[in-house]
């Protein structure tokens, strides 16, 4: 059946930017330029906001959010883990009859303006033709190339307190070229199995597939750094919002 399910964790407390998913960026709070994000997707069955804010709630009613969830306190706070928020959310609908393994159930995260609609719609399509083959395989999300390798320019303290490789090669590398290609984990997209979050614990215990995004659309928001960059790259008008 594969029906589309968008999914939208928003809590309202943060650490490195206070209640950053109300924060506005060119007069829309983060929250609501994920929203649209979201309404953009081809195809989708029901949008989701998994909230603890009676402020993010309201905004999310407003915007036409079929299903507004209201998060316990005990997934709320600094040391809550996404997987935590995503079981929470996949628990309910399962428990409602909403959802079924034959379900995609994809995430967005709030603090990822740069994202593309188009790449996700991409993802879904890749999610999909990998189910008709029968790939074994639990999700995909976004990743891009790392601005730094820890075969070449990554370091730590050993414990004799002298900085070491993080990852020591074999053979020794002098160019940045030569090392294994390495990526970062990018927040603006997950794509799951339903089955695979309830089962499951915590992200990497799934057999996960990367789909790889330009570099300037990885930027996500934890501080006032990260919201400047943000703000400077949307200003730039590179990357059109809402379209596809």
């Amino acid at each position: 059946m594969n029906r589309i399910f968008v999914h939208i964790g928003a809590r309202k407390g943060s650490v490195g930017l206070k209640n950053k998913n109300l924060k506005n960026i060119f007069g829309k709070p983060l929250i609501i330029w994920t929203i649209h994000h979201a309404k953009m997707i081809n195809k989708v069955f029901k949008t989701i906001v998994n909230t603890d804010s009676k402020q993010i709630a309201n905004l999310s009613n407003k915007n036409g959010i079929d299903i507004v969830l209201k998060r316990p306190k005990k997934i709320s706070n600094s040391k809550s883990s996404k997987f935590d928020a995503w079981k929470f959310a996949i628990k309910y609908l399962y428990d409602k009859k909403l959802i079924t393994n034959d379900d995609i159930f994809v995430d967005l995260d709030c603090t990822c303006p740069l994202r593309s609609v188009g790449s996700i719609n991409k993802m879904i399509d890749k999610f999909v033709s990998f189910k008709k083959q029968k790939k074994k395989f639990d999700g995909i999300f976004t990743i891009t190339e790392a601005r730094k390798n820890p075969y070449f320019n990554l370091v730590e303290i050993n414990s004799n307190g002298y900085l070491k490789l993080s990852k020591e090669p074999k053979k020794r590398i002098v160019r940045r070229q030569d090392c294994p290609k390495v990526y970062e984990h990018v927040a603006n997209a997950y794509i799951f199995k339903p089955e695979f979050i309830i089962k499951k614990k915590y992200l990497m215990a799934g057999k996960l597939i990367g789909h790889e995004t330009k570099n300037f659309m990885s930027w996500d928001i934890d501080n006032k750094f990260d919201f400047k960059i943000v703000e400077y790259l949307l200003k730039l008008k590179k990357y059109v919002q809402y379209k596809k």
